[in-house]
């Protein structure tokens, strides 16, 4: 259909039958008659419906909006075309505060009952959690006596190898090629796969959301699979080795995998696509950790280093274990580091073979703090099991201490939790202001800071523990889900009496006592 706008009526010229002057015969000229008053045609076509006329109102009175915004944007540069930097994050901070009591308005809450110290915490910890800082001192409110306890097994299961975590479910993996989903709070079975693994599963990791759970084994291979009803999304066959450990970096879908082949690959699960792979180590890379930044850290098992690799940098950072040991009266060689897990962006600790526990931080190369024979002395081996000779005169080694065969830290936290083959342990993330003193022996006025690992509980399950995760329910409780097995998650060298499965301990928060009560006492 033609448009009206092009289809107007034109005035024909009086002299229709010829041009004035023109010598030819002109029919007769009407009568002039005044002019009548014509209406203004409409531009938009007749059958043009109501609903598109209201949306182009809307798009007119859309752009009307966007030239109001770009106006106000031009008058706000032009209000704080003169204002200083320091007046500038003056006005962002005040403008920050404000955000958050609307927040908190539209919470529920009334804002006159929020208190400024609960504000001001707020603010600390939006701080802390973006330059990434242990901000969390939460060690000393839950109670470990007689925690609730809640074990969970299926028939026919082999030795567990690896745990993880995330909204309260469960992912364990265990040497008869099963991958298990589970309920944390009731223990009940969710979802049992079997078959996607040619050989043993090693490790098993979850993202933040619960989205993906990846899986690393034996043939080398790593399995994409969905969260909910792990469905296999992907495999990944790039590592030309056993994958023995996989991180997910904090609140993202990217993966890094550590693999006997001395390689860490890093992968983006939201295209399911390979990233780049770092080289560096000189051994098998046991152990992975990761948080929030661009980063990971590794352990590379008998090369005795510890290494923090930052993506975007390019660049890592190399921490060198194998000291001497100072401080402890009977000195055991470290021959391999095991197991790394991060506490924030700075600090991190490392296990070894020989039962100690390091504390390390980013601007130091050498430990901070290191806690020997964590998990104590093994039991000295019987003369008639370590020889088979009847008349002998050797005599079995001494009593070594207990490895340290997995770690586990609650992010940006000062609780740590280690395992060996007598149960696990917490630890206490100790950090204090120490005053700086001069060659000499005299104070310089100055502080520095100092980190230390102070034992708070013990937990003795029987079996070997191949791996933990903790687990926040809430504010109130914390779960620390340990997997237990009859044998080392690679190997069978050494076996140990117990059930294989997973023992969730849940640690609750201490009753706050009232004043009250206090004055009955």
């Amino acid at each position: 259909m033609s448009d009206p706008f092009f289809s107007r009526k034109r005035k024909r010229p009086a002299n229709r039958g010829g041009a004035p002057n023109s010598g030819l015969p002109s029919a007769r000229v009407p009568a002039a008659q005044p002019p009548t008053e014509v209406e203004d045609e409409e531009i938009t076509d007749p059958e043009t419906s109501d609903e598109e006329m209201d949306k182009f109102e809307s798009m007119s009175s859309s752009e009307s909006e966007d030239d109001e915004a770009v106006a106000d944007e031009d008058n706000e540069e032009e209000e704080f075309a003169n204002e200083t930097a320091a007046d500038k994050r003056r006005r962002l901070a005040q403008q920050y505060i404000e955000n958050l009591q609307t927040e908190i308005d539209t919470a529920g809450f009334d804002a006159r009952d929020v208190d400024r110290e609960i504000l001001a915490a707020r603010l600390q910890e939006d701080v802390a959690e973006d330059q990434g800082r242990l901000y969390r001192f939460i060690a000393d409110i839950f109670s470990y006596t007689r925690p609730e306890r809640r074990f969970l097994s299926y028939f026919g299961m082999r030795s567990l190898t690896s745990i993880a975590g995330a909204n309260n479910n469960l992912y364990t993996v265990s040497k008869d090629h099963a991958l298990t989903m589970w309920d944390a709070t009731t223990g009940q079975m969710l979802r049992f796969k079997r078959g996607d693994h040619n050989k043993e599963i090693l490790t098993v990791a979850v993202s933040d959301d619960g989205k993906f759970v990846a899986t690393g084994g034996v043939d080398h291979k790593i399995n994409i699979y969905n969260g909910e009803d792990l469905e296999l999304l992907k495999t990944f066959t790039q590592h030309r080795a056993a994958v023995l450990c996989l991180a997910f970096r904090r609140g993202t879908h990217q993966l890094y995998s550590g693999s006997a082949d001395r390689t860490i690959k890093s992968w983006s699960l939201d295209g399911l696509s390979y990233v780049e792979t770092l080289f560096g180590h000189q051994d098998a890379i046991n152990d992975i950790s990761a948080l929030a930044q661009e980063r990971c850290i590794t352990a590379g098992s008998r090369d005795r280093t510890v290494r923090l690799w930052k993506m975007q940098e390019e660049s890592q950072l190399i921490f060198r274990g194998g000291g001497p040991g100072s401080g402890q009266k009977v000195r055991y060689v470290e021959g391999s580091i095991d197991c790394v897990a991060m506490v924030d962006h700075h600090l991190f600790v490392s296990g070894s073979d020989n039962g100690t526990i390091s504390l390390w931080a980013l601007q130091r190369k050498k430990p901070f703090f290191n806690m020997f024979v964590a998990h104590g002395l093994d039991k000295r081996e019987n003369p008639s099991n370590y020889t088979a000779e009847l008349n002998t005169v050797a005599k079995p080694p001494a009593a070594q201490p207990r490895w340290i065969t997995c770690l586990a830290a609650l992010p940006y936290s000062d609780i740590v939790a280690s395992g060996s083959w007598n149960g696990v342990k917490v630890w206490r993330v100790i950090i204090a202001d120490v005053e700086r003193k001069g060659s000499d022996g005299v104070a310089t006025g100055t502080t520095r800071k100092d980190y230390s690992l102070i034992p708070v509980a013990a937990f003795k399950l029987p079996g070997i523990v191949t791996g933990i995760t903790i687990l926040e329910s809430g504010k109130d409780e914390i779960r620390i889900c340990a997997a237990v097995g009859q044998e080392l998650r690679g190997g069978r060298w050494m076996t140990k009496h117990g059930k294989n499965g997973v023992h969730v301990l849940t640690l609750k928060k201490k009753p706050v006592s009232s004043p009250e009560s206090k004055e009955e006492d």
